[in-house]
């Protein structure tokens, strides 16, 4: 029994190392698989171990029968005396198992798969309980077994037994020879009808039914602990957007001037124009048109058009025409705003431009000429 229990311990155990390693999720235990997935375990256990009390029922009434009729005197209360000790110390066994189990349990670190830790200890306690209940009883049955019969008794011995009893429990079959006890008047082509009960299993699993609709009318609708569809699929949504953010948050700090590209985001180019305006239009102008600086709205570009030719400008500058390299001020995000809101100039023809400076810039040529190396800028632009 014991090593069967430890064996589930450790399968527990390891279970929960890997469960912990998930985020812990606030919330509902209605919402979380790992609930689900003991509860249903603890349920399945329960029946077993009403199956199983069932079953040492039965089998002590029948060995009490048999005492009282082998008129054996002291020999009886002995017996039966010796029966109750036994499952005493078995029960005491399992009890110290349980113990050391609940003390390995306590060890186990919070945030099982989302479920809160206190939910899952009591949960996996209760699981543990039970199995030490399950050991108990079968070695209970198999002392009854053998007071009962002189033949040596096995597990597939007591598993018949405990089978048919369950079967007669969860089914309240009634057996052929006492079928007329419940016949009814009804008959339909020379079939008779049956009085029967309904069975246990499915009356039971019935009342289960009504206590989860109002658990579940509970915790959705009364205390709202449990979101609903919309509101889980609102929140996943939201999830899904901080997930973005960040991810273009990374995807920004990681750009240079090898793997830039345009952006055409409205709000990014506005953006941009800001930046502009507030670092770049004391030499360039408000528009583009140039000033200390070259044109930038025409043809021609001194260190080579494009956006990556702008990006590899703006982050080094032109320290030999005075223009610093903003890579300590600038975020590569901004840099990359700035680019491109310049790609917009283009065209536009502002008054009082300053003449074209540098060769003429084809953008198709962009995509296959390589940036220019930061020792061959000469001037912006």
């Amino acid at each position: 029994m014991n090593k069967r229990l430890f064996i589930t311990l450790g399968f527990i155990s390891a279970f929960g190392g890997v469960a912990s390693a998930a985020p812990a999720v606030s919330g509902s235990p209605f919402s979380n698989w790992l609930f689900w997935v003991l509860l249903i375990v603890i349920i399945l256990l329960f029946l077993v171990v009403l199956g199983l009390a069932a079953t040492a029922k039965n089998l002590a009434q029948a060995a009490r029968q048999k005492l009282k009729s082998e008129r054996s005197g002291t020999a009886s209360p002995m017996l039966m005396l010796g029966l109750i000790f036994l499952s005493g110390s078995l029960l005491a066994q399992d009890s110290t198992a349980v113990e050391g189990a609940a003390g390995s349990v306590q060890a186990f670190s919070s945030g099982y798969a989302g479920l809160d830790p206190w939910i899952f200890f009591a949960m996996v306690f209760t699981i543990i309980v039970q199995i030490a209940m399950v050991g108990g009883l079968l070695r209970i049955i198999k002392q009854l077994l053998q007071s009962l019969s002189n033949e040596e008794i096995t597990f597939n011995k007591i598993w018949a037994v405990n089978w048919n009893v369950m079967g007669r429990k969860f089914n309240d079959s009634i057996p052929v020879e006492n079928e007329a006890q419940v016949m009814t008047d009804h008959e339909y082509d020379g079939i008779r009808e049956l009085d029967n009960n309904l069975p246990p299993w499915w009356k039971y699993g019935f009342y289960l039914t009504i206590v989860f609709s109002v658990v579940y009318l509970f915790s959705y609708h009364v205390t709202k602990t449990s979101p609903l569809q919309l509101q889980e699929y609102e929140t996943e949504l939201a999830e899904a957007e901080l997930a973005k953010g960040k991810q273009l948050k990374t995807a920004a700090a990681s750009v240079d001037e090898n793997t830039v590209t345009a952006m055409t985001d409205a709000a990014m180019i506005a953006s941009g124009m800001e930046i502009f305006k507030g670092n770049c239009a004391s030499c360039h102008g408000q528009s583009g048109e140039g000033g200390v600086g070259p044109n930038l709205t025409d043809d021609f570009w001194i260190n080579g058009g494009g956006v990556k030719n702008i990006f590899k400008v703006i982050k080094y500058g032109v320290p030999a025409k005075g223009m610093i390299a903003w890579q300590q001020a600038l975020k590569p995000e901004a840099i990359q705003k700035v680019a491109s809101y310049i790609l917009t100039l283009h065209g536009t023809k502002p008054a009082n431009g300053k003449e074209p400076q540098g060769e003429l810039w084809k953008e198709s040529t962009d995509s296959s000429a390589a940036a220019p190396s930061t020792a061959a800028i000469t001037e912006t632009k």
